[in-house]
């Protein structure tokens, strides 16, 4: 049994695999794969949102208007960042061709083309929409009631 405390890596359901096609500059159809956390811990999510430069609180123009806080992001440094803290693998790693062979680190996404980028960014994008959905329909269950002592 899993620690209920943590985010646990080992978990059944803790990563998923998204298979991914990109169609090089030759025009081949070259499959591709990443293994994705399915939750983020605290320590992960935090590395990830250090990308947030500044964070405001506007004001409110009308009397009892709520205003939500703005976020100010540095997009260059959270997509690296995001990519850090959510892929575990990916098939760039197990390339047929040795001199091909990227681990799943900064360094190589900054390597990447700007399409395979791309492509990873908006799967990640989908993919922390799906998790999104998947813990909403989740949020139904009733909660435990509080104890106190």
């Amino acid at each position: 049994m899993s620690n209920p405390w943590i985010v646990d890596p080992a978990a059944p359901g803790a990563d998923r695999r998204l298979d991914l096609e990109w169609i090089d500059p030759d025009g081949i159809v070259r499959p591709l794969w990443i293994q994705v956390r399915t939750e983020l811990s605290i320590g992960e999510n935090r590395r990830m949102l250090k990308s947030v430069t500044a964070l405001s609180q506007p004001i409110p123009k009308t009397r009892g208007e709520d205003v939500a806080p703005e976020a100010k992001l540095e997009w260059t440094e959270y997509s690296f960042a995001r990519m850090v803290a959510y892929i575990i693998d990916w098939s760039l790693t197990h390339d047929p061709e040795p001199a091909h062979r990227l681990a799943p680190k900064r360094t190589s996404y900054e390597t990447l083309r700007q399409d395979v980028f791309k492509l990873i960014d908006e799967a990640l994008d989908e993919h922390e929409r799906a998790v999104a959905a998947e813990k909403k329909a989740q949020s139904g269950r009733p909660r435990p009631a509080a104890i106190s002592a």
